[in-house]
């Protein structure tokens, strides 16, 4: 077999492997829970500093809570929520929406936010770095950063973001301090 094709078997089985990950990672895309919506937030304490990519992100909103939501165009429970926590981020002034897209290809997000008429910050995440360093496994998973963008909550799966239960968490925890959140 000539060194060409060696290299371009290689390729294709590459590529094929990539594709296979990105499709089947994260195992789970995660449909909404039954109990009350304020009872999904699970306190977190990570110890993982942003990765460099979301730090680029995070960096302009200094002094601002953030919520990081984990989801892909192919995830439909992410789908669904989307609106409602656009709709959050521009509601509440003090808190800021960044978005990681999850092994998603960035062409089909662009195309899903310009369908929704909407322009959140995106980070890509093609090959779940953030992700893993971050602990996600579900889709879609949503982080809530203290203004010091310290991830202290997390909610895993679809959430009403509309509700007044989980916008009162919400304002709530982005009128603490780091040290109270």
């Amino acid at each position: 077999m000539s060194d060409m094709r060696r290299a371009m078997r290689r390729r294709v089985l590459t590529s094929i492997g990539g594709l296979a990950a990105a499709t089947l990672a994260p195992a789970v895309c995660a449909t909404a829970r039954a109990g009350s919506p304020d009872d999904r937030f699970e306190a977190i304490d990570l110890a993982a500093p942003p990765p460099p990519a979301l730090r680029r992100a995070l960096d302009p909103l200094r002094g601002r809570a953030v919520l990081v939501n984990f989801w892909a165009t192919w995830c439909e429970p992410c789908r669904t929520e989307m609106p409602a926590l656009v709709s959050l981020d521009e509601a509440e002034p003090a808190i800021a929406l960044v978005t990681v897209a999850v092994a998603d290809r960035m062409d089909e997000v662009r195309r899903f936010f310009a369908d929704h008429l909407v322009d959140p910050i995106v980070v890509a995440d093609p090959e779940q770095v953030i992700s893993r360093a971050w602990d996600v496994s579900y889709l879609p998973t949503t982080l809530l950063l203290d203004a010091a963008h310290q991830p202290r909550l997390r909610v895993r799966g679809e959430i009403d973001w509309h509700t007044d239960a989980v916008r009162a968490r919400i304002r709530a925890f982005a009128g603490r301090s780091p040290a109270h959140a």
